[in-house]
C-alpha cells in the first residue's frame, strides 16, 4: 500500500437529525506516511525481533564483507615492505577464502523464502562465520615484530582498532555475532603484545584490552538501541494497522448509508415519477375516488380532476371486466383475502383500451369493515400483447407439430405426458386424449437392443444436465397392439427463462425400414455378391484378428492364396455367365474342404484366400491337395473347353513372427505367383530362402518404384551413337534411344535392374509411351537430323491403342517419319507376329523405318525374317562380342550379314568393343557398329558427334 498520507475519519451529524449524503461531514486526522513494508505488514510480536536483527545483519552483511577486505588489502600492502611475505600472503589469503564463504552464506539466506530465513541455523552460521573471520584479523597480530618501527606496529594496531569499530554497525545488531568476532580478534595480538619483554609492546596490549571493554560497552548500547527501535517500529505498525481498519470500517458504513439513501429515493422516484399510479377509492356507489398520483396522467387523466370531481373508478374500467373486478372485491370484503391482485382493462381519456394489473389492499375502520380500497396500477398491456403473440405462438407450434413427419411426445417435469402429435399417436398406438397425464414409460414402452434399458434413464439425464441426448443406435418400440418397431431418437430439455426444467420434448421416427436396408448393405460391404464368401474387407479384418491371436496366444496359422489358371479363356471362350457358374462351383467345393473354424473368401476376379486356423503345415498341404483334386473334377464338357480346370495355391505361415497381415498376404501371392510359373495345378509353400521368390519379391519392388518414378519425372533418355562401318559408304549416323532411371537418391539406376519387372508387370507399355512422347519433343526441340532409333516392347505391339498413340505424337511434335526407326526384339516380334506385321506395315507406310534387335537369339530367326518387312538386322551382341577369338560366332555374323544382302536389309553389329571387331566387321561387309569401342551412352542432351570411330 502506498499513500502519502493515512486519514482517520471522524463522522458526525451535519444537523442533529438525520444523516445523509448533504449533511455528512468528515474531519480527517493526518497520520505521517510509513515505509510500505510496515504499512502493509501484520500486527507482529516481540517474538519477530531476532528475526529482523538477523534481517539486518545478512543485508548489511555485503559491505561488511567488502569493507574488511578492502582493509585486509591495505595493511598487506603496508607491511609488504618489511613482514615476511609468506607469513603475509597466507594471512591475506585466509581473509580472501573467509571473506568469499561468508558472501556465498549471505546469498544462500537471500535465495530462501521467507519462513525458511528464521531457521536458528542461519543464526549459528553467521556466528560461526564471524568467529572465523574474528580469528583471522586475530592472526594479525601474529605477524607484528617489535623490532620493527614502531610506526608498523601502531598500523597493525590502528587496523585492528578500526575494523572492530567498525564492525559494531554491522555486527551489534546482533550481539553475540559481535562477540564472536571482537574476542578472538582481540585476544590473539592482546597475548602477543603481553608475551613480549618490552614494556611498551605490554602498555599497549593493556590499552588494547581497554579498548576492548570500550567497544563491548559501545556495542551493548548499539544493541539495545537497535531492539527498541525494532519494537517500536512494530507498536507503530499495529497501531497503523488499527487506524487502517477503523478508517476502512468508517467508509463502509458511509457507503451502506449512501446506498440507502439513493434505494429510498428511487423507491419514491418509481411511485412519482415511473409508471406506477398510486390510488385510492372509497367503497361507496361507484367507488369514488379520493386520490390518485399524478402517474395517471399515462391514461390521459389529471389526477386533481379526479379527485375533484369525485370520478367513479368504476367508470374507468372496461364493461366486460367489471363483474370479475367486482367479484374479486367481494372476496376481498369477505375476509378470504388479505389483498386484491388482478388484472383487468381499463378506458383511457381519449377511449383507448389498456391492460392494468391491480395490486389493493382493504383499509378498515375501528369495527373492521372496509371503507376505502389503496393501491397501484401497473400498465401490463405490453406484457398481455406479448403473452397473446406467445399463444399464438404456441398455437401455431401445435399446427407445426401435427404436420412434421417426425413423432413429437411432450412431458412435464415428472415425467406425465401432455402431447402427443398424430405421428407419434400413430407409431405408439395412444391417442393423445388417452395418454394426456400418463407416465412415459407406459406409452413410449421403448429399450435399447443392447442395453435393454428402458426410456427413463435418457429423461432423467437430459432433465439433469439440460442438455440433448440422441440414440446411439436404433432402439425397439413396443406399440400400444403389442407390435414392435425400430426407431431413433432425440430428448431435449424444456426450460424456463430462469433455467428450470418444465418438461422434455420426445422427437422419434421409425427407421424400421432404413434398419432392414441397412443390415442388407452391411451384409453387402463384407460379402461377395456372385459368390457369397465374405470378400476380401472382411477376410483382411478376421486375417488381422488371427495375427493378434497368433502374437497374444502363440497359435499357428495357414494362409493360402488360390487363383484359378486360365481362367480367362473360360470368359473369353464360354461367356462370362459360364465364368460366373464356374467361380460359384468351385467357391462350394472349396467350402465342402474346410472345416469349421477355417475362413473362405473371394477377394478377387478369380482369386480366393484361405485362412486355416489353428493348423500345421501338413495338415494345410493335404486341405490344398484336396482342394486342387475337387477343381480338377469339374465338368466342363458342356462349355466346350478342351483343357481342365484347374487351380494354383500359394501358401504362407502365420505365426508370432509374422510382421503383419500386408506381409503375410504379400508372401502367399508371391508363392502363387511361384506356383504358375513352374507349371501351374500346383502348390508353393513361401520360404524365406527361396531365391526365386526373393527375386519375385525384388521386381514386385521395382514395379511400385517404376510407377513412382514414371509419375515423378524421375526417368531419364541417354543416347548411343551408331555409325557407318564404312564412312565412305554414305550411310546416315543413326544414335539409339536408351532410358534410365533416378532413384530416390538421385543416383542412375541402370535398365536391366527394372526391365525385367516392367516386362511381367506389364509396365513397360507405359514406359514406352514415356520414352516416345519424350524422345519426340527433344528430337523436335533441338533440330536434331540423324535417325533416332527406339525399342518398343511386345507389349506395346499387342496394345490396339498403341499404334494411335504413336501416329499422335508424330503429328503433335512434327518429327519426319523417316527419321525414327522404331526397334523390336526378335523374340517380341515372333511371339507376337500378327501384330507386328500389321504395326511395322502401318508405320511404314508413314516413312517409319524398323530393325529387328537381337537377331539371332531365338530358335527360329531365319524362318520368320522374311514375314517381317524390317528394315535392318540387329546381330545379337553375344556374337559380336568375343568374334575375334570364336570363329563360330564369326561364322554365324557372315550368314547373317550375307542373308541381309540377300534381302536388302541393312546390317547393324552391336556390342563393338574394340578395333579388331570393328575391322573385322569391315571385311564381313556389315554396314553399321554401335558399342562401347564406338561410343560411350551419354544423356541426350549432352551428345557429342566428334571423335566418332569408324573403319
Amino acid at each position: 500500500m502506498n499513500a502519502d498520507r493515512w486519514y482517520l475519519l471522524r463522522l458526525h451529524d451535519g444537523d442533529g437529525i438525520s444523516m445523509t449524503s448533504e449533511n455528512i461531514q468528515a474531519e480527517a486526522l493526518v497520520i505521517p506516511s510509513l515505509p510500505e513494508n510496515v504499512l502493509t505488514s501484520e500486527a507482529c510480536s516481540g517474538a519477530d525481533i531476532p528475526a529482523e536483527q538477523l534481517e539486518l545483519v545478512y543485508t548489511q552483511a555485503p559491505i561488511a564483507l567488502g569493507t574488511g577486505l578492502a582493509v585486509a588489502a591495505l595493511i598487506s600492502l603496508g607491511l609488504w615492505g618489511i613482514a615476511e611475505h609468506a607469513q603475509l600472503l597466507l594471512w591475506f589469503c585466509l581473509q580472501l577464502l573467509q571473506t568469499t564463504v561468508r558472501f556465498f552464506l549471505v546469498i544462500y539466506y537471500r535465495r530462501s523464502e521467507n519462513k525458511l530465513r528464521k531457521n536458528p541455523r542461519w543464526a549459528h552460521l553467521y556466528v560461526a562465520g564471524a568467529l572465523f573471520s574474528g580469528v583471522v584479523w586475530g592472526c594479525l597480530g601474529l605477524l607484528i615484530d617489535f623490532s620493527w618501527p614502531i610506526e608498523y606496529p601502531i598500523l597493525i594496531i590502528m587496523g585492528l582498532a578500526g575494523i572492530l569499530a567498525g564492525a559494531i554497525t554491522s555486527y551489534a545488531v546482533v550481539l553475540p555475532v559481535y562477540i564472536a568476532f571482537m574476542v578472538p580478534a582481540i585476544l590473539i595480538p592482546t597475548q602477543v603484545m603481553l608475551a613480549q619483554a618490552g614494556q611498551s609492546s605490554n602498555e599497549m596490549g593493556l590499552l588494547l584490552m581497554v579498548f576492548a571493554g570500550a567497544l563491548l560497552v559501545i556495542a551493548r548500547n548499539y544493541n539495545r538501541s537497535v531492539i527498541r527501535t525494532l519494537h517500536l517500529r512494530y507498536e507503530n505498525n499495529d497501531l497503523v494497522s488499527r487506524l487502517t481498519m477503523t478508517n476502512a470500517s468508517l467508509e463502509k458504513q458511509i457507503k451502506e448509508r449512501q446506498q440507502a439513501e439513493m434505494q429510498l429515493v428511487r423507491d419514491r422516484e418509481l411511485f412519482t415519477k415511473g409508471p406506477v399510479t398510486v390510488f385510492r377509492w372509497r367503497v361507496d356507489a361507484g367507488w369514488p375516488i379520493e386520490y390518485a398520483s399524478k402517474t395517471v396522467s399515462q391514461f390521459g387523466y389529471e389526477a386533481a380532476d379526479l379527485v375533484r370531481r369525485q370520478t367513479s373508478y368504476a367508470s374507468l374500467i372496461h364493461p366486460n371486466d367489471l363483474d370479475r373486478v367486482r367479484q374479486a372485491e367481494f372476496n376481498t370484503s369477505d375476509n378470504r383475502y388479505t389483498y386484491l391482485g388482478i388484472d383487468y382493462r381499463i378506458i383511457t381519456a381519449d377511449g383507448q383500451v389498456r391492460w392494468v394489473y391491480d395490486y389493493s389492499i382493504p383499509v378498515r375502520d375501528e369495527v373492521g369493515r372496509i371503507t376505502h380500497f389503496a393501491g397501484y396500477l401497473l400498465d401490463i398491456t405490453d406484457r398481455k400483447q406479448a403473452e397473446f403473440e406467445l399463444q399464438q405462438e404456441k398455437e401455431r407450434a401445435q399446427i407445426t407439430l401435427h404436420s412434421i413427419g417426425d413423432a413429437v411426445i411432450t412431458t412435464d417435469v415428472n415425467g406425465q405426458i401432455e402431447y402427443l402429435n398424430p405421428v407419434a399417436e400413430k407409431l405408439t398406438g395412444w391417442e393423445s386424449d388417452i395418454a394426456r397425464g400418463l407416465p412415459l414409460n407406459r406409452i413410449f414402452g421403448h429399450f435399447d437392443d443392447a442395453s435393454r434399458e428402458g426410456i427413463e434413464k435418457p429423461v432423467v439425464q437430459s432433465l439433469q444436465t439440460g442438455v440433448t441426448l440422441r440414440s446411439s443406435r436404433d432402439c425397439v418400440l413396443r406399440r400400444h397392439d403389442g407390435r414392435s418397431i425400430s426407431i431413433q431418437y432425440s430428448i431435449s430439455p424444456l426450460m424456463s427463462r430462469g433455467g428450470e426444467a418444465l418438461g422434455v420434448v420426445l422427437v422419434f421416427h421409425d427407421v424400421t425400414e432404413n434398419r432392414s436396408m441397412a443390415r442388407q448393405l452391411s451384409y453387402q460391404a463384407t460379402h461377395d455378391a456372385l459368390t457369397g464368401l465374405i470378400n476380401r474387407h472382411e477376410f483382411e479384418a478376421r486375417l488381422q484378428s488371427a495375427l493378434v491371436s497368433a502374437r497374444n496366444e502363440n497359435e499357428r496359422h495357414v494362409l493360402c492364396y488360390l487363383d484359378m489358371d486360365q481362367f480367362k479363356i473360360v470368359n473369353d471362350t464360354c461367356s462370362h455367365a459360364a465364368g460366373d457358374k464356374l467361380l460359384k462351383d468351385v467357391a462350394g467345393l472349396l467350402e465342402d474342404c474346410l472345416r469349421e473354424s477355417d475362413v473362405l473368401a473371394k477377394v478377387g476376379g478369380d482369386e480366393f484366400s484361405i485362412l486355416l486356423k489353428n493348423c500345421m503345415l501338413e495338415d494345410a498341404m493335404e486341405i490344398t491337395e484336396n482342394m486342387l483334386a475337387m477343381i480338377r473334377t469339374i465338368n466342363n464338357d458342356g462349355w466346350g473347353l478342351k483343357f481342365g480346370v484347374s487351380a494354383s495355391i500359394g501358401i504362407a505361415v502365420l505365426d508370432r513372427g509374422s510382421e503383419s497381415i500386408t506381409e503375410v498376404m504379400r508372401q502367399a501371392d508371391l508363392a502363387c505367383y511361384a506356383a504358375k510359373d513352374h507349371g501351374r495345378n500346383r502348390i508353393h509353400i513361401y520360404q524365406t530362402g527361396d531365391q526365386e521368390l526373393a527375386r519375385r519379391h525384388s521386381e514386385m519392388k521395382w514395379v511400385s518404384r517404376l510407377t513412382e518414378a514414371i509419375r515423378e519425372e524421375r526417368l531419364v533418355l541417354y543416347c548411343q551413337d551408331i555409325v557407318p562401318v564404312n564412312p565412305d559408304s554414305g550411310g546416315r549416323h543413326h544414335f539409339e534411344v536408351l532410358v534410365r532411371m533416378k532413384d530416390e537418391a538421385g543416383e542412375l539406376v541402370m535398365p536391366d535392374r527394372f526391365l525385367p519387372a516392367a516386362e511381367r508387370y506389364n509396365l513397360v507399355a507405359a514406359l514406352d509411351r514415356w520414352v516416345i512422347d519424350r524422345s519426340f519433343a527433344w528430337y523436335t526441340a533441338s533440330g536434331e537430323s540423324r535417325i533416332m532409333a527406339i525399342n518398343l516392347s511386345g507389349g506395346s505391339l499387342t496394345d490396339d491403342a498403341f499404334l494411335g498413340f504413336v501416329m499422335d505424337k508424330l503429328a503433335r511434335h512434327a518429327v519426319p517419319p523417316a527419321s525414327v526407326c522404331f526397334e523390336i526384339t526378335e523374340t517380341a516380334a515372333i511371339a507376337n507376329l500378327d501384330y507386328a506385321i500389321r504395326f511395322i506395315n502401318e508405320l511404314k507406310q508413314l516413312g517409319c523405318r524398323f530393325a529387328l534387335d537381337d537377331f539371332g537369339s531365338g530358335l527360329s530367326s531365319f524362318s520368320y525374317l522374311k514375314n517381317l518387312p524390317v528394315d535392318y538386322l540387329k546381330i545379337d551382341g553375344s556374337f559380336i562380342r568375343d568374334m575375334d577369338t570364336d570363329p563360330v560366332n564369326a561364322a554365324m555374323v557372315n550368314a547373317i550379314c550375307q542373308l541381309g544382302k540377300v534381302m536388302g536389309i541393312e546390317i547393324i553389329a552391336e556390342f563393338v568393343e574394340n578395333d579388331a571387331i570393328l575391322k573385322m566387321l569391315a571385311g564381313i561387309g556389315v554396314d553399321y557398329a554401335q558399342g562401347y569401342g564406338i561410343a560411350r551412352p551419354k544423356p541426350l542432351d549432352a551428345r557429342e558427334f566428334e571423335g566418332l570411330k569408324s573403319a
